[in-house]
């Protein structure tokens, strides 16, 4: 099955910044993924789970109110015994 996903606002990447402990599902340090309201691909479900809202806010134009950059967003894994620390930030273009 080929699957097609629509293009609706920016682009939202997830880069891998940082990690304590090794990823459930082999995630690694430098790793980027595409993100959006309909996709989250390769991308851990449990850690996508409780970023959606942010990824949906960067995708259509929201800004930030954390950090000093309203593109960019970090945020770690909910699985405190593996702490991924990932960035979020809007590409646009």
């Amino acid at each position: 099955m080929s699957v097609s996903y629509p293009k609706l606002g920016q682009k939202v990447v997830a880069k891998v910044i940082d990690m304590k402990g090794n990823c459930t599902i082999g995630m690694q340090k430098g790793d980027e993924f595409e993100l959006s309201l309909h996709r989250c691909g390769e991308f851990c479900g449990y850690f996508y789970h409780n970023i959606h809202n942010w990824i949906t806010m960067l995708q259509f134009e929201g800004n930030s109110p954390l950090g000093d950059d309203p593109g960019v967003m970090v945020w770690e894994c909910p699985n405190s015994n593996n702490r991924v620390k990932i960035e979020l930030r809007r590409v646009k273009g």
